[in-house]
């Protein structure tokens, strides 16, 4: 597996470790390989730095293998400012700084009622924009109807919509 080979190649079995702990998936990456065992959040108590070069340094090396790459994160809303700094600043420079931005695109998704104003995500999103270093696409969803969400529980649970349109009620209410 290339990716497994990359990462083997590009990672001592320390720092491949740390990274392991904070990107769990990269285990699915190097199965069946060279296995590095993974360390406990004692072990790997990085500084701020030493995981923002970490990533950085990954999504490098990914960008390297010429192939395209997503970055997929949920609830950004909750992330605090260090988080998106490395996420929005960090990370998306190294891209840049490799002429590889053609192969990169970051989704961010976030409840757009919880970040306004002053929040950290909504400041970086205005800073990106103005930059024009990015490309910032703002998708607006609307949350699901009490309709649509006792029709998605009806369908999973194979029952009839007026068996479970109480529960439907309660979810919607919940959500």
């Amino acid at each position: 597996n290339n990716v497994a080979k990359m990462l083997e190649s590009s990672f001592d079995s320390s720092s491949l470790s740390s990274l392991m702990w904070y990107l769990p998936s990269i285990q699915n990456l190097i199965e069946g390989t060279n296995s590095v065992k993974r360390t406990s959040f004692v072990e790997t108590n990085l500084t701020h730095w030493q995981l923002v070069f970490l990533v950085t340094r990954f999504v490098q090396s990914l960008l390297k293998m010429d192939r395209p790459i997503m970055l997929i994160l949920d609830d950004f809303q909750w992330a605090d400012a260090l988080t998106i700094d490395l996420v929005l600043g960090d990370i998306l420079s190294s891209v840049f700084d490799q002429k590889k931005s053609d192969r990169f695109m970051f989704v961010g998704m976030y409840r757009d009622d919880e970040v306004f104003g002053e929040h950290p995500l909504s400041m970086k999103l205005s800073n990106l924009r103005q930059s024009g270093n990015a490309n910032v696409t703002e998708i607006p969803l609307d949350g699901f109807s009490k309709r649509d969400i006792t029709d998605m529980i009806a369908t999973e649970l194979k029952l009839p919509r007026r068996i479970v349109s109480e529960l439907g009620d309660v979810v919607h209410k919940k959500t």
